[in-house]
């Protein structure tokens, strides 16, 4: 017989997962070493998601069944246990020909003839379930187990989703949603330890902003800022990261096969030839190991010979 005790004893280490994935790998550990669980899959629709990414269901670390995570997924698509917000969750244990019939391939491939799902909620919200077999008929405490771990791994997730937006908040630029500067450091570490290409390290400011700010509005100068951050953010896609520093002042590093920074200043400066404003940019090579304090101070001082040249020639 198992008890919550056991449970609370077996999953202490939960809470140290960074992710949902190490989650579920974790209590599918448990699950089957401690309660022995014959097999079973995580079905979960991703809380926190980052730019570029989409949300949706997916199954998670099966084990004890000969399919794929992938293939299981694609099940979800046909009426599964869990699928938007249609779900199909018993809370219990029941035959397993009882399960939605886009399952029952599954269960009898695995020899399974018990199923269960508990559900996994997210400030009370369903974002998707624990689904397990079992050969043999369980008894209630095997039940009851299931649901406490369901609780427990719900209470977890709402730890990590918070912790998630805590993380990216403290990495982004609230207005423009691309890096600051804590997280632009860190992402410049990563890019320094990549192989192929120069390292680009480039800066930008918009030309007469505060003018821009006093004739239009400050409203109209986020508008501006946002659009800013997009474009590069467009231009730079995959090769590196962009980062607001503050008021106008944007930074980006990149990898790339051009290493003439004079022809990709003057690239990113024509990104905005169009726009109802322009910006001023100033491109460095970073070698290795250099410190990126003396990147954005050349950077910096190109930015500015580039303003003069500019003002020279009005």
């Amino acid at each position: 017989m198992y008890s919550l005790k056991t449970l609370i004893e077996q999953s202490r280490d939960w809470a140290s997962a960074e992710r949902g994935r190490d989650l579920f790998a974790k209590v599918a550990y448990v699950l089957q070493q401690t309660f022995a669980i014959e097999s079973g899959m995580f079905i979960y629709c991703k809380q926190f998601i980052a730019e570029g990414e989409e949300s949706s269901v997916k199954v998670y670390n099966p084990w004890g069944i000969e399919y794929s995570e992938s293939e299981l997924t694609h099940f979800i698509g046909d009426g599964a246990w869990f699928s938007d917000k249609a779900y199909f969750v018993t809370e219990t244990w029941l035959p397993f020909d009882e399960a939605p019939s886009v399952w029952k391939r599954v269960w009898f491939d695995a020899g399974i003839q018990y199923v269960g799902a508990w559900k996994l909620v997210v400030k009370g919200l369903a974002v998707g379930a624990i689904v397990l077999g079992q050969k043999n008929e369980p008894d209630k405490i095997d039940s009851e187990m299931m649901a406490a771990s369901a609780t427990h791994v719900s209470l977890v997730l709402e730890m990590l989703i918070s912790r998630r937006i805590a993380e990216h908040a403290s990495l982004h630029d609230p207005l423009t949603n691309v890096l600051n500067r804590r997280g632009f450091e860190l992402e410049f570490t990563r890019l320094q330890n990549q192989h192929g290409g120069a390292l680009i390290v480039g800066m930008l400011d918009l030309n007469e902003f505060k003018n821009i700010n006093d004739s239009m509005g400050h409203l109209e100068g986020d508008a501006i800022l946002v659009d800013v951050a997009q474009t590069l953010q467009t231009y730079i896609a995959e090769k590196g990261v962009v980062a607001r520093f503050g008021g106008d002042e944007f930074v980006f590093a990149m990898r790339t096969d051009n290493a003439d920074v004079a022809t990709l200043s003057q690239q990113v400066r024509e990104l905005f030839t169009h726009k109802q404003y322009t910006a001023s940019v100033g491109c460095t090579v970073a070698m290795k190991d250099e410190s990126l304090n003396l990147c954005l101070h050349a950077a910096d001082e190109r930015l500015y010979e580039g303003k003069l040249k500019a003002k020279a020639l009005e």
